[in-house]
């Protein structure tokens, strides 16, 4: 009986293989084949490590008609009205031979709209007139008149098409009518989570002006609880007033478990764990505890996150918090580190800033390795240190952001009345800059960092170093210390670390990268005359849905000796 249906089967698969034909294109010069195989789904689907082989796609022969009737309506949605096609049968292969012909050209464009909206309007004279194109710029219209307050606006668009004469004529003109306000709020969610949480993470209150952007960041915003399983923000319109409904679905597995690894030059492999519990105990609090192993570095670090805990009294805002508890251990060539940490947060989100505000607890104990270690001050180190960091953050997005700027700046103090052992200041500001033009990926970043001790000597961990994922990629994780200290691997109290980095879609879900890096590092205060340390490299990088994968080869510009490999998961612009 098993032979009989093996040999049907077989039979099956012959008869349908035999009507497998591969696809080709010829005549195609506006469209590429690649292209064209992608936006009729003739994609060969591969695994993930197989980037490198080149598989023509196949059909079966009875679909032809439908294949071209696609590919017709292809070309007529970018501009070629007039494209004739003639597929072409032979035992292997079915090739679609295209005839172009001249494209429909734009001749004439009336234009009457608000300044605020002109620069959507992307098409010039004598542009291709591509459908896909106009439909967008519409949406864009609308999207644009939403975010400016006018959600009466009256957009009119319209396309007038001569085959006949090659051409076609544009107009775009735009109504205001009154601008348009938000009104009542309505929150349906779950029992365990109070209303002000939900309030919390709205960017708009009743009599704000509307915005749809304002409604697309409240509903990321929420979903950055993780207390949900889904989130609808319904708005109904009342001539100009919006009152908008929130309807949230509770998670259905409140439990997260992640384990990781990972691999640096210098510290070699390293594993990680995360668990946590979303809306543990109601109210979208979230308890984690995270856990990392390595030859030189272990730790294991508590969170407790508790949102809208309390409303500041001049702006009416509701303030998150967040505890984190850490113990660690760490070794570095000169001495061993243990530390215990318990920093107080407090977070808020604002329509331009993002602010954490608190103060952070450390127990320092160093040891050194050699007892003439140069430039280590070894024994125990308590430090209170109240601290604030501000974020700018405008980038498309915060997973893999494509085209946006960032700007972060952080500073800290410790003050021996506060029961500190020393007495100092730390500033550091990081900027970053990334644009995707034509296929390329361009990032760029800078950070400066200044130390100042007043009383006392800091002790070796607090100083700055550099090396790693987002830093200079010659050098495995904090690894490069300050060139002029006259002691090997002692850290900086002024810091400069630049990064560049372009790259460009290979194919799937593959990128290409290249980089440069460039580092000065010095151990005096305010000290910036020194040459900097460059590198350069290139790497792969994998789409997924948490973020690119990344694997980074850096190498000195100077000494290729002196190299490190990276992988990590995550942006780093």
């Amino acid at each position: 009986m098993k032979r009989i249906v093996v040999f049907l089967i077989l039979i099956i698969y012959t008869t349908y293989a035999k009507d497998l034909k591969k696809v080709f294109f010829e005549g195609n010069e506006a469209l590429s084949s690649k292209y064209i195989y992608q936006n009729l789904n003739l994609v060969v689907e591969k695994a993930w490590y197989d980037f490198y082989s080149n598989k023509t796609p196949k059909i079966n022969k009875n679909i032809t008609e439908s294949i071209k009737l696609s590919l017709e309506n292809l070309y007529k949605s970018e501009g070629y009205y007039h494209v004739k096609i003639t597929p072409i049968i032979n035992d292997k292969n079915i090739t679609f031979f295209i005839n172009e012909n001249e494209p429909i050209l734009i001749k004439d464009i009336n234009i009457s709209v608000p300044k605020e909206v002109f620069d959507i309007i992307k098409f010039k004279k004598n542009d291709i007139f591509k459908v896909n194109k106009f439909i967008q710029i519409r949406k864009n219209l609308h999207i644009k008149m939403k975010n400016l307050g006018f959600c009466n606006a009256k957009v009119i668009t319209k396309a007038y098409v001569d085959l006949k004469k090659y051409r076609v004529d544009l107009v775009y003109k735009i109504k205001k009518n009154n601008k348009c306000y938000f009104g009542d709020i309505e929150i349906k969610t779950q029992k365990d989570i109070p209303k002000k949480v939900i309030l919390s993470r709205l960017y708009y209150k009743r009599g704000d002006e509307y915005s749809y952007k304002k409604i697309l960041k409240s509903y990321q915003t929420i979903l950055g609880l993780d207390a949900f399983e889904s989130i609808d923000i319904k708005d109904e319109k009342y001539d100009n007033i919006i009152d908008t409904t929130i309807i949230t679905t509770p998670k259905k597995y409140r439990i997260r478990k992640e384990i990781g690894l990972g691999y640096e030059t210098k510290y070699g492999f390293k594993t990680t764990m995360h668990w946590e519990q979303r809306n543990f105990y109601g109210g979208a609090k979230k308890l984690s505890f995270d856990f990392k192993y390595s030859k030189k570095e272990q730790y294991i670090k508590n969170s407790f996150f508790i949102p809208a805990i309390l409303k500041e009294p001049f702006l009416k805002r509701y303030i998150d918090f967040k505890n984190e508890l850490t113990y660690s251990k760490t070794k570095y060539d000169k001495f061993n580190e243990d530390k215990f940490q318990n920093t107080l947060h407090f977070l808020k989100d604002t329509d331009l800033i993002s602010i954490d505000a608190g103060v952070s607890f450390e127990k320092i104990n160093i040891k050194k390795k050699v007892e003439d270690s140069c430039g280590v001050n070894d024994g125990n180190f308590i430090l209170l240190s109240p601290f604030i960091k501000a974020i700018i953050d405008d980038r498309d997005s915060k997973i893999d952001p494509k085209n946006g700027i960032y700007l972060s700046l952080y500073g800290e103090s410790g003050l021996t009345y506060l029961a500190s052992s020393t007495s100092y200041s730390k500033v550091l500001v990081e900027g970053r800059a990334i644009k995707t033009l034509a296929g390329f990926t361009i990032a760029a970043k800078g950070k400066l960092g200044l130390i100042k001790e007043f009383e006392k000597k800091l002790p070796e961990s607090k100083l700055f170093f550099a090396g790693g994922n987002f830093s200079n990629r010659a050098y495995s994780y904090h690894s490069l210390g300050a060139f002029d200290s006259g002691c090997d691997e002692e850290g900086g109290k002024t810091l400069i670390d630049n990064s560049l980095e372009i790259s460009h879609h290979l194919y799937s879900n593959y990128s290409f990268a290249l980089f440069w890096d460039a580092t000065m590092i010095s151990a005096k205060e305010n000290y910036f005359n020194l040459d900097f340390i460059n590198s350069y490299g290139f790497g792969i990088r994998y789409k997924t849905l948490i973020g690119p994968l990344k694997l980074d080869i850096g190498f000195n510009s100077k000494d290729h000796s002196i190299y490190a490999i990276h992988f990590q998961i995550g942006q780093s612009f």
